[in-house]
């Protein structure tokens, strides 16, 4: 772990906003140049509190019950402005707009209770150059009196255009899901992805990315129509599990694969297998999958 280039220090969050327009006009590099790394970037916030409003409105959209603590994801909403501050910093030369959503770990020690004081750290350092692009790793810790209570890392990855045999074993990287033992009982749930998803997660995390918000962003970066956020997924489809399988403390892992597009019915299969709920969320048809992960007690 490298010494701290740039260390932010709040005492109270900014307004994700303030780094928007950096984030989404801003000259940055499609991947990190040759002969250049990312320094370690870091930064925290002495004083954070969820709003009860705002935790009210998170559960609607994605549907947790409502236990008295904060949502196990929802404390990734809450540490946005750190993220974006730390990811528009021109230390940090790639394009956030341009990064995909490829993975995320939590590791949730204690519950977090909705009317808690926080403390919020969250750094990025160096990179990753694999067959797919850049992956960089981005680290987020919630601390209560007692010391770190909720740990998060997120993969996010700068891809690179490739064809050929990398190509190949990229798409075979994204269809490859585990898959229940024969004779292993699974239940499913339908998930329905609304047109409107996008634009009400969006508004609520902060996460304003053109993809989400509407089908003629979407086409800016390729896509035929909006795409659903990757922690809207990942939230929805734990909030749809048997409440046993998020009982802290406990440990979360994501993949994410093939974009959700809106509007669309999706189906989250689950089953238990060696004492983890294991999880996979794909298309109506069952087919395709669109993010797969799993818990266990941690």
């Amino acid at each position: 772990m490298g010494r701290a280039v740039v260390n932010y220090r709040f005492q109270r969050l900014p307004s994700v906003f303030r780094y928007f327009a950096r984030a989404v006009f801003g000259k940055r590099e499609a991947l990190v140049p040759e002969g250049r790394s990312v320094p370690r970037l870091q930064g925290s916030a002495e004083e954070v509190r969820a709003r009860r409003n705002h935790v009210a409105r998170y559960r609607r959209v994605c549907r947790f019950a409502d236990d008295g603590a904060l949502p196990i994801t929802y404390p990734h909403v809450l540490a946005m402005p750190l993220h974006f501050a730390l990811l528009t910093h021109p230390l940090f030369v790639v394009r956030l707009m341009g990064l995909i959503h490829v993975a995320n770990e939590i590791h949730q020690i204690r519950p977090l209770p909705v009317n808690g004081d926080f403390r919020l750290r969250s750094w990025v350092e160096d990179f990753r150059d694999g067959d797919r692009g850049h992956e960089f790793e981005l680290f987020t810790e919630f601390e209560d009196g007692a010391g770190t209570a909720w740990h998060e890392k997120s993969t996010l990855l700068a891809r690179r255009a490739v064809s050929g045999g990398r190509a190949a074993r990229s798409v075979r990287q994204t269809l490859r899901y585990e898959r229940p033992e024969e004779g292993t009982a699974s239940a499913s749930v339908d998930i329905v992805a609304s047109r409107s998803i996008g634009r009400r997660y969006g508004w609520l995390s902060g996460d304003l990315n053109p993809i989400h918000l509407g089908d003629h962003g979407a086409r800016w970066f390729g896509f035929d129509s909006a795409v659903a956020h990757g922690m809207w997924s990942m939230a929805r489809s734990l909030a749809a599990l048997d409440p046993g399988a998020l009982v802290t403390p406990v440990r979360v892992h994501v993949d994410f694969k093939l974009p959700l597009f809106l509007p669309s019915m999706a189906r989250l299969e689950h089953w238990t297998h060696a004492g983890r709920t294991v999880f996979v969320l794909k298309d109506s048809e069952g087919q395709r999958p669109h993010l797969a992960g799993s818990t266990r007690p941690g």
